[in-house]
């Protein structure tokens, strides 16, 4: 048995500061300019590193990694044929990707100038292609790019959302909590780097600087009160800041950082909004989970520019509150109860049936905690980042890639499928998004070396020293041998980092076939030699079938218990539980399915690769036991668990990945499902 806080350690995203641009596999147009404002011709991860000095790392860019595992490779798949097609369809009232297949001479985008999820969904796409070049997608990107580009301002301001202020700049940058205003333009920002890198292609990226320097001019040199209704352009000028070097975006970023928490000429948007406080002086998670991870993205990226040490605490603060008090096991934050798609004020208060975890929140949390391993070196928050990545993350999507999670619940007593046609669609981008960039988050480097920081089939070209080659042969995440193989363009010394994950209870490592006795630090074990072609290092991490508990400050998880193997959370779905459907004592019906049942400690369990089954996944066997409703007696009956990260892909029905732990009277279980309890009132 394993307690949770033994396992769950910490996180970073970074938003690509040193992505570096790289041609398609079709046209590019025109190249990166110099200028203030353009993407350096050959920006060096050197430059990146000049920018934000206080970051101990830089990611490798997505476009200088390819997946080659059955685990990522063949969602991608899925995300280019299925997803697509599915997403621009449901945006378009043209028809989307597919309509301009039939006609892309002739087609005319019918998407809303100031629509944010389109605008994201263009970011998402652009990632695809970054993966799987294809001329059709490249072409529908600039069709909805063109209302764009086409109806901004001749001052550079944007559009129509949030107050409209196209043709009336008065009512343009007015403090309101509902204003999506610059949250638009931050990820029209990100959707046109995105493609640029991809492409090389500068008129949404020309476009979208103009519509950030229009909002620059507007507040920066003046007293007006402002600051993000929504927060997400903090992240974005900071990633501008990266790639041009330019100032003045480091500095709008950091007053709109700096005026969060600060009334004095406008109102407060209110702690759901992270608002009530200045942000240095935050502590705790608060408020809507999305706002939340973007905004502490931002202050972290602030950070690594800056140093500042006041929002250096803020942020870690806010994080570690998160991780361990408000973070569910499949790494899923924010509570129905909280009636804000956020967090609830008082800690330890995350009751399974209480679950919000909107994907958004997990992809913007997950992209937050390599952001934090930038800054901080520390192998704890890359451990967070991959309990969030497969499982709460992975699930959002369904296995043909036509629906998505809006929530991803820890437990459902009713059929809760995903939804082809969710009434909001700013988690399908998102979603997209990861699924295809998820290999710029397996590889970072630094002065001294590279490291592998996610495990995964996948070749990596490294733009340290002379050049660098990694490939990764691995079953992860159901095996836990890594082989990599190393590959440099001359030879050459620097250090490999691999890490142990947190969930590692031992470890092997080899190089060459001889065994290396070395000891983690900060979570990393670290190889230096002088390394030439076809050196191979294997790690072996041994995976246990684990019998998870929680803290005893979770009061309400006292009798619960949940399986783990390896990175993967289980869950247990109704079709999989061989029960006997013969009783039929109606004033108890309600537990004749997964709440009558508990894992019982010592319970042993059995993993079996199903590769036919579910994408082929390794499922958890054993016996579970199940409450007598005729005589308060109980029975053994066999269960089949399955990873979180594919359930509902069958059948809907009822979910659950805490099971009692003990044996309790029947009557009972009444009272976790009627009510949060008294430690949960608030």
């Amino acid at each position: 048995m394993i307690n949770r806080r033994n396992f769950i350690r910490t996180a970073t995203a970074g938003v690509g500061a040193a992505c570096i641009a790289r041609s398609a596999g079709f046209a590019a147009e025109s190249s990166a300019t110099q200028g203030a404002d353009s993407l350096p011709a050959g920006n060096t991860i050197v430059e990146a590193r000049r920018r934000f000095p206080y970051f101990q790392s830089e990611p490798v860019s997505y476009l200088h990694v390819k997946m080659q595992d059955t685990f990522w490779v063949p969602r991608q798949k899925t995300v280019h044929d299925v997803s697509v097609e599915w997403v621009t369809s449901r945006h378009d009232k043209a028809g989307g990707l597919e309509m301009f297949k039939k006609d892309p001479e002739h087609y005319v985008a019918g998407t809303r100038r100031g629509e944010m999820e389109h605008i994201k969904f263009i970011e998402a796409m652009a990632n695809v292609i970054g993966v799987r070049p294809d001329p059709a997608i490249a072409g529908l990107i600039d069709a909805w790019a063109k209302p764009l580009i086409d109806g901004q301002g001749a001052d550079g301001y944007l559009g129509e959302h949030f107050p409209s202020g196209l043709n009336h700049p008065p009512h343009r940058w007015q403090a309101v909590w509902w204003s999506h205003e610059d949250y638009t333009i931050g990820h029209y920002l990100e959707a046109a780097i995105a493609y640029r890198e991809v492409t090389g292609r500068e008129e949404m990226y020309r476009s979208a600087v103009r519509a950030v320097d229009n909002m620059a001019a507007a507040l920066l040199y003046s007293n007006h009160a402002y600051t993000s209704g929504h927060p997400e352009i903090e992240q974005a000028l900071m990633r501008l800041y990266g790639l041009t070097g330019n100032t003045k975006y480091l500095r709008l970023s950091g007053l709109l950082l700096g005026q969060r928490g600060h009334h004095e000429g406008r109102p407060s948007y209110g702690r759901m909004r992270q608002d009530d406080i200045p942000v240095k002086d935050q502590r705790t998670i608060e408020g809507h989970a999305v706002m939340a991870g973007y905004l502490f993205n931002g202050v972290t990226h602030y950070v690594g520019a800056t140093g500042d040490a006041a929002y250096r605490e803020a942020a870690l603060s806010v994080w570690d509150d998160f991780v361990n008090r408000k973070m569910y096991l499949h790494g899923a934050g924010g509570n129905k109860s909280a009636k804000n798609e956020g967090y609830r004020k008082d800690p330890y208060c995350i009751l399974p049936e209480d679950t919000y975890g909107e994907s958004c929140s997990v992809f913007a949390n997950f992209q937050w905690a390599h952001s934090l391993f930038r800054l901080t070196g520390e192998a704890r928050y890359i451990d967070t980042a991959e309990r969030m990545l497969y499982n709460a993350f992975y699930a959002s999507l369904s296995l043909k890639g036509d629906s998505s999670f809006y929530c991803n619940v820890a437990q459902t007593d009713v059929p809760t499928p995903r939804s082809p046609q969710q009434a909001t669609g700013c988690c399908p981008p998102n979603i997209v998004k990861l699924f295809n960039k998820v290999g710029g988050f397996f590889y970072s480097t630094d002065q001294d070396g590279v490291y592998v920081k996610h495990y995964g089939a996948s070749e990596a070209t490294i733009p340290w020293g002379g050049g660098v080659k990694l490939t990764q042969r691995t079953g992860y995440p159901w095996d836990g041998t890594i082989t990599v193989l190393v590959e440099s363009n001359n030879p050459q010394s620097f250090t490999l980092r691999l890490r142990v994950p947190a969930w590692a209870k031992s470890h092997a490592l080899s190089v060459n076939g001889q065994a290396i006795d070395t000891t983690p630090q900060k979570g990393w074990l670290a190889v230096h030699r002088h390394w030439k072609a076809g050196d191979q290092v294997e790690l072996s991490l041994p995976m246990e079938i684990e019998r998870v508990t929680m803290p005893p400050q979770f009061k309400e998880y006292e009798n619960r218990a949940a399986l783990q193997r390896g990175p993967i959370v289980y869950c247990l779905e109704q079709q999989d539980l061989e029960v006997d459907s013969t009783q039929t004592n109606n004033a108890i019906s309600a537990f004749t399915g997964l709440a009558a049942l508990y894992i019982p400690e010592g319970a042993k369990f059995k993993a079996e690769h199903r590769p036919d089954f579910l994408g082929g996944v390794t499922v958890l066997r054993g016996e579970v036991r199940q409450l007598n409703r005729e005589d308060d007696g109980e029975k053994a009956v066999s269960a089949t668990f399955v990873p979180y990260g594919v359930w509902d892909n069958r059948t809907p029905g009822e979910m659950r990945i805490w099971l009692g732990a003990r044996k309790v009277p029947l009557v009972e279980l009444l009272l976790p499902e009627q009510a949060l309890g008294e430690s949960c009132v608030g």
